[in-house]
C-alpha cells in the first residue's frame, strides 16, 4: 500500500475498521455518528480509499488460501508422516499424484464393432448423415 502514506489518519482508521459497513467504520474511524454515513460512503468512492480497502483484502485473502506448493507441502509432509493413519497418507499420496498429473486415464471411443466413431453434427442433413454410415460401413468392411 505505497499510496497508504497519503492517506489522513482517519482514513487509515476507516480502511483498517471497514468489514463491507462503510458507516460503522466511519463511526470506528473516528467521524460522527451524524456524518458517519455520508462519510463512509463517500470514502469508498475515494481512489486511495479504495486502492487501500482492495490492497488489504488481496493481502488478507493471500494468507487464507493455500497455494499449490503449500497444498503439495502438506500433501508430502502428511503421506511421510508415520503418525497418521496409513488411509490418509495414502490419500495424501493419491492427491499430491493428482495435483502433479502422475495418473493419466486415457480414454478411446469407436463405433459399433471397433469401427471409426460416426459423428454427426446438428447441422448435417439426413442425407449427408445416411452417406456418412455408408461409408463407415464401407470402410469396417474393407
Amino acid at each position: 500500500m505505497a499510496d497508504d502514506k497519503k492517506l489522513t489518519a482517519k482514513q487509515r482508521r476507516f480502511v483498517d475498521a471497514y468489514d463491507g459497513n462503510a458507516t460503522a467504520a466511519a463511526l470506528a474511524a473516528g467521524y460522527s455518528a451524524r456524518t458517519a454515513q455520508r462519510i463512509g460512503s463517500e470514502n469508498l468512492f475515494k481512489p486511495l480509499i479504495a486502492a487501500a480497502i482492495r490492497a488489504r483484502e488481496t493481502k488478507r485473502r493471500g494468507s487464507l488460501i493455500a497455494t499449490r506448493e503449500e497444498r503439495q507441502s502438506f500433501w508430502t509432509a502428511t503421506m511421510r508422516d508415520e503418525r497418521v493413519e496409513m488411509k490418509d497418507r495414502l490419500k495424501a499420496s493419491e492427491l499430491l499424484g493428482k495435483s502433479e498429473a502422475d495418473f493419466i486415464d486415457t480414454v478411446r471411443a469407436s463405433g459399433p464393432d471397433g469401427g471409426p466413431l460416426l459423428v454427426l453434427g446438428a447441422e448435417m442433413t439426413a442425407e449427408a448423415a445416411r452417406r456418412a454410415r455408408q461409408i463407415a460401413q464401407e470402410i469396417k468392411n474393407g
